[in-house]
């Protein structure tokens, strides 16, 4: 109704520019952060969701691979072609770290003993790796996190914030007609709307990435467990 009103007010424009328009300078500035924080967090939800999907799909790809090869160079050579997969990059550490250990031991021959360091080792290193993947994934989380946070508390503030203008200009003029009310509240209703626009995309996107790095944490592990009995039948007969 008052969007209406203020639309049909002489000299303003219509809908959401009327509105900023109209607004105070405090929620101007609050508009302008709340710009601020859509512009950012969008495209970290874009370019966190192509490297996702692009991190699945190598993955998948690469245990295909992975179960049906079990030549160690040809694996390689595959997980160095797959950049974005975490899985493949287990791999890579895992096969870095068995053969480092094993060009250590004399004659490069693996004997009884030899056998619970190298699997500590590679463990170790798989452990490692799968915690750094996991930090690399939830990279920009965080400040989706605080946007889906933080957006609804900068909208209500500019909503206090005009409302309170709104009675300040009552107490000017000593009306309560529109000319007066206007600008506090086109102040409030521009920012609780940019809040929940700022707000609702972040949490969202943050939700939705979080079960996708859960998943693919999950398939990291389950490939840890794999991939230590490919070293136990393939590096350590050597």
């Amino acid at each position: 109704m008052f969007a209406l009103a203020v639309a049909a007010t002489p000299g303003m424009a219509p809908g959401i520019v009327g509105l900023f328009m109209e607004s105070g300078w405090m929620g101007k500035v609050v508009m302008a952060i709340l710009l601020s924080f859509s512009i950012i967090s969008w495209a970290m939800i874009l370019l966190k969701f192509q490297y996702l999907r692009k991190a699945e799909k190598e993955s998948l790809a690469f245990l295909q691979v992975f179960r049906k090869t079990k030549d160690a160079d040809e694996l390689l050579a595959s997980a160095n072609k797959m950049k974005f997969s975490p899985v493949a990059t287990l791999f890579i550490e895992g096969h870095r770290e068995a053969e480092g250990i094993i060009k250590t031991l004399p004659g490069g021959k693996v004997a009884d003993a030899d056998r619970a360091l190298i699997v500590e080792e590679v463990e170790r290193s798989l452990q490692i790796t799968t915690q750094d993947e996991i930090g690399y994934m939830e990279r920009y989380m965080a400040f989706l996190g605080t946007t889906g946070t933080v957006g609804p508390l900068l909208g209500l503030f500019g909503t206090v914030w005009g409302i309170m203008d709104a009675f300040y200009g009552i107490g000017l003029k000593g009306s309560g007609d529109i000319g007066a009310l206007a600008p506090g509240l086109a102040e409030a209703l521009i920012n609780t709307t940019g809040g929940l626009f700022v707000a609702i995309p972040a949490v969202i996107a943050y939700n939705y990435f979080s079960e996708k790095i859960k998943d693919m944490a999950t398939r990291m592990d389950s490939f840890s467990i794999e991939f230590m009995s490919f070293v136990s039948r393939t590096y350590l007969r050597k």
